[in-house]
């Protein structure tokens, strides 16, 4: 594998282990307790300005723990493409509402504001935030205009799929054939395509991550992301492994409403999973390149 000057770990909770000669490694652990999870717009800006000048230097970024999963914002945010279409791989639709900031659960309904973001799509939906009482957090406004799509792979709830339909579609396991039809709508018009992946989206049969886990096999999305990367122009991965117990009591009980998996033990094995995989995507993406401006 040849190093990769594109690729960018934004560090913040030592979880990413990739050999220095792939990547560049900012260290940003002492921001750990105020951006994990949950953060401030004031925080984030301040973030922003510490990160943008490597933003800009890097098309790849691997941000740890799914708990980092709203620096995709910030990311999409800095990127200097026009009309970008969001494809999103998450057991969570991450469209959620949020009263106090963005959070990882929120962060693709702030992105979806951007201006020059033309759609998101999120592939991979199996949690129980499309289903009863949780159906009423869901940012609606986003998905009846048809910004945010919706993509499940098991079934959706009533109330919600009557209020955001046809934007959310029950796909059950046929990413390929959605895919298709989303690439060959997005291909005439030369659509720049940033690819954000959870690893959350995939079957516990393949690797473990901090929060409930989707129905995705790890081949079947390595075919969605051979698929989509002749069109990806940047893209992060998040889902790595890493425990942390907060400082802030607020974040205590929020992270623990929202289904901690709490300060699991991770075995090696679990550790080099996740890397062989990180290493497997970024081999993929960065092989196949085409910039679109």
């Amino acid at each position: 594998m040849k190093p990769s000057t594109e690729t960018l770990v934004l560090d913040f909770d030592h979880s990413v282990k990739l050999p220095a000669t792939f990547c560049h490694t900012l260290d940003l652990h002492r921001y750990e307790e105020n951006i994990r999870y949950c953060a401030s717009m004031e925080r984030m800006h301040e973030l922003e300005s510490v990160i943008i000048d490597e933003i800009r230097r890097h098309r790849f970024f691997l941000l740890g723990n799914g708990d980092f999963h709203h620096l995709s914002y910030l990311l999409i945010k800095n990127m200097p493409y026009k009309n970008m279409h969001i494809a999103v791989f998450d057991n969570h639709p991450d469209n959620m509402f949020f009263p106090a900031g963005i959070h990882c659960g929120s962060w693709v309904y702030h992105a979806s504001k951007l201006g020059h973001v033309a759609e998101i799509s999120v592939f991979g939906i199996a949690s129980g935030d499309v289903k009863g009482l949780n159906t009423v957090q869901n940012r609606l406004s986003a998905i009846r205009s048809g910004k945010v799509k919706y993509y499940c792979v098991s079934p959706v709830g009533r109330i919600l799929k009557l209020a955001g339909s046809p934007h959310i579609k029950e796909i059950g396991m046929d990413y390929r054939s959605i895919l298709q039809d989303v690439e060959k709508r997005l291909l005439p018009l030369n659509t720049p395509i940033y690819l954000s992946i959870d690893k959350d989206v995939l079957s516990t049969d393949y690797i473990r991550t901090t929060w409930d886990q989707g129905k995705l096999s790890e081949d079947e999305l390595m075919k969605c992301v051979e698929m989509l990367s002749p069109r990806v122009v940047a893209a992060d991965i998040t889902g790595d492994l890493s425990s942390y117990t907060y400082q802030s009591l607020l974040k205590k009980i929020l992270r623990r409403f929202d289904g901690a998996a709490g300060n699991l033990s991770f075995t090696a094995e679990d550790l080099q999973k996740h890397q062989a995989l990180n290493l497997r995507i970024l081999s993929l993406l960065t092989q196949k390149k085409e910039t679109l401006i």
